[in-house]
């Protein structure tokens, strides 16, 4: 009878822990817009840079789905934007940016824009706004200080920001640990 009773008393633990994340919705739905590349030395976008940024866009956007974040696709009306202005763009009209997300689904847009003013940095810089009141709800950057080929630091980067991120939305959801 003991031996029931706790065999019990540990199937109701181990269902108690895995409800939770089993029941758990997403933290948020966000929009990720890709980092624009805003290369402002002597040689743009070159070839190695182009290849970085999207590596550092893919680690970003993996990590916040690894995070529980739900990516919503990006829309064609911010697609033509992205294509027909300049990198900060957006970044610069994060109003206008958070109307052409309207109707998307998505409690957040991430607009990101990579920065080089030099050959020696990259500056990935990101903005979260929320959709429905079209403010920015949080401002984030970082200094990403190593060669093209190094793909280690450019992930850490793009992990460093998304756990910024995540935890900016668990804090805006009232999930805060």
């Amino acid at each position: 009878m003991r031996n029931l009773i706790i065999k019990v008393i540990f199937a109701l633990s181990l269902i108690g822990l895995i409800t939770p994340v089993a029941l758990a919705g997403p933290i948020a739905k966000v929009m990720v817009l890709d980092f624009q590349l805003n290369d402002l030395t002597d040689l743009p976008n070159a070839p190695e840079e182009l290849a970085r940024i999207e590596y550092l866009s893919s680690t970003f956007k993996q990590k916040l789905a690894d995070n529980g974040v739900e990516l919503v696709p990006v829309n064609e009306r911010l697609i033509a934007e992205l294509s027909a202005n300049s990198p900060t763009y957006l970044f610069d009209r994060v109003e206008h940016a958070a109307k052409l997300a309207e109707g998307s689904g998505a409690d957040y847009l991430l607009i990101a824009v990579a920065l080089k003013p030099t050959y020696l940095f990259v500056y990935p810089r990101i903005l979260l706004v929320d959709i429905k009141t079209q403010k920015v709800v949080m401002a984030k950057a970082s200094q990403l200080e190593s060669s093209w080929s190094d793909k280690n630091t450019t992930a850490r980067s793009g992990e460093k920001l998304a756990n910024m991120v995540s935890e900016k939305l668990k804090e805006l959801a009232g999930q805060v640990d």
